[in-house]
């Protein structure tokens, strides 16, 4: 009798480990899935995250392009502006002109034109380049003609043709020079027979 107690006891266990042993194989079922929809839920973030970045700096380009086209017109209005004070002087001069007898009234109106423009340019910080009497730079000069010349140095600029500018300290445009450079040997004073004229030869004869 003890033994068939013993056995009604065992046999309700036996069902409660097979239901262990299940629920143990689909926990370890499903973590795999659990797994990939945390992944696919983290790749679906990072991918909104990229795209809402890639906005912004798109968004940033076309801002900074809009805000350079912006200033570029407003410093141009600025400089326009600063001529006209300039063009106001032009034209009166050119009225007075018309009218007056003697040429310095004329002469005095394009003086005070000329005055606005430097006084324009020296606000923009740019400056005349100074050439005449200088060593010759290949940074601010330009070289057109090179004179022979017993009065200066080889390498010096003589005259200036056309002005040059700089805008901070940067040259904006050269200006075009005559260079010294040494004088022949003719030009020095030292004529070889040679050189003479034929024809004046033949006719001393």
């Amino acid at each position: 009798m003890l033994r068939r107690k013993e056995d009604t006891k065992k046999h309700p266990s036996a069902p409660d480990k097979a239901s262990q042993d299940e629920s143990a194989s689909q926990q370890k079922s499903e973590a795999p899935e659990q797994s990939k929809t945390k992944t696919s839920r983290k790749k679906k973030d990072l991918l909104e995250k990229l795209q809402r970045v890639s906005a912004d700096f798109a968004n940033y380009q076309k801002r900074m392009v809009r805000n350079t086209e912006e200033t570029r017109q407003w410093t141009k209005a600025e400089i326009i502006r600063s001529i006209l004070p300039a063009i106001d002087d032009f034209e009166q001069a050119l009225e007075a002109g018309k009218t007056a007898n003697d040429l310095q009234s004329l002469l005095a109106g394009f003086k005070l034109v000329h005055e606005h423009l430097v006084a324009m340019l020296n606000n923009q910080q740019v400056q005349a380049i100074a050439s005449e009497g200088r060593k010759f730079d290949p940074a601010v000069h330009e070289a057109m003609l090179q004179q022979e010349s017993t009065e200066h140095e080889p390498g010096m600029v003589i005259a200036e043709l056309r002005k040059g500018y700089t805008m901070n300290g940067r040259t904006l445009r050269p200006a075009r020079v005559t260079v010294s450079k040494s004088p022949s040997p003719e030009e020095a004073g030292e004529p070889e027979a040679a050189d003479e004229n034929p024809e004046q030869q033949d006719n001393e004869q």
